[in-house]
This record gives C-alpha cells, sequence and structure tokens, in this order.
C-alpha cells in the first residue's frame, strides 16, 4: 500500500471503521452560539409578551364607561386591572403599576363609582380590555391622569413628576 491510498482510506481500529465525533472535530462553540441566540430570542418574546397591554393605547378606540368596581387584580409583573361592572358588561381595566398607584396614592376599592376614560383593547386570548388614560370618582372628585396628551404612561420618565391635564 502507498501512502497515497493510505491517507485516503478511513480510520480503522480492530477491523471497525472509525468515524470523528462533530462535538471533538468542531467544538462546542457552534452550539453555544444557537444557545445563546434562542435563549435572546425567547427573552425578548417574553419582553414584548408583557408590554402587549401596556403599549397598544390607541386614540382611535377611546371611549368614557360609568360602573362600579367588583374587583381588583393584582400581579406582580403586570398593570393593576380593575374589572368594572357598567349594565350588563364587565370591563377589564388596566391602570398602572401597582408601585406608581401607590406613589401618587391612587386606591380603588370594591364598590367604587367610577368614570374611566381610555383605549378598548383585544389581548392575543380574545379578552376586551380598557387601557386606562384617565380614571375620576365622582362621588370624590378626585381625578387620576394615567397617561400623558400623548398617551404615554406617566410612570414612564420625567412625565411622572411633569403632569399636564389632556
Amino acid at each position: 500500500m502507498n501512502s497515497e491510498s493510505r491517507d485516503s482510506c478511513p480510520l480503522s481500529v480492530n477491523g471497525h471503521e472509525s468515524r470523528k465525533n462533530p462535538d471533538t472535530e468542531y467544538g462546542y462553540l457552534p452550539k453555544m452560539k444557537i444557545f445563546i441566540i434562542a435563549t435572546y430570542l425567547l427573552l425578548f418574546s417574553l419582553v414584548y409578551a408583557k408590554a402587549d397591554i401596556a403599549e397598544k393605547y390607541d386614540e382611535n378606540t377611546e371611549m368614557t364607561i360609568k360602573g362600579s368596581v367588583i374587583e381588583i387584580v393584582h400581579d406582580r409583573r403586570k398593570p393593576v386591572v380593575v374589572k368594572l361592572k357598567a349594565g350588563d358588561n364587565i370591563y377589564n381595566i388596566v391602570t398602572a403599576p401597582a408601585w406608581y398607584l401607590s406613589k401618587e396614592s391612587i386606591t380603588f376599592s370594591s364598590g367604587d363609582v367610577l368614570m374611566v376614560t381610555g383605549s378598548r383593547y383585544f389581548s392575543r386570548d380574545g379578552i376586551l380590555y380598557l387601557i386606562a388614560k384617565q380614571v375620576k370618582n365622582p362621588e370624590t372628585g378626585a381625578l387620576f391622569i394615567l397617561r400623558d396628551f400623548q398617551c404615554r404612561p406617566m410612570w414612564r420618565g420625567h412625565r411622572m413628576h411633569n403632569r399636564h391635564l389632556p
């Protein structure tokens, strides 16, 4: 056998062909890159899903409703949702993060009558929400502005300290 034919033959150990292990031939670097990219995409999609409700304010779907608070839903990572009964309908009112409501001394209680101006929004699950721009308690006269004149949340950035009525 000449040296040319030996180089073209597969490696043989005890009469069996030996194949190279792809992990040792190419290393873990390509697999690590794929893992990092997949992780990044997953985290990005979770952040996007969280912003799903919070950033969908549309003035074209704005409406005002008056009703009674029947439930207040606190979720650590989402805005406080107030369930409001108006006639035969129940509306899910998206207000603001709990920390912001607390900082601004905004409270809601079961039985409170509220007038809410906000944007209608359907979630990916088909649930109707009203993203509150302002909430007024007609009994006490209290008016809570939750979004600025450009419909951006008041708890974002400098607008928190410089509130303007619409």
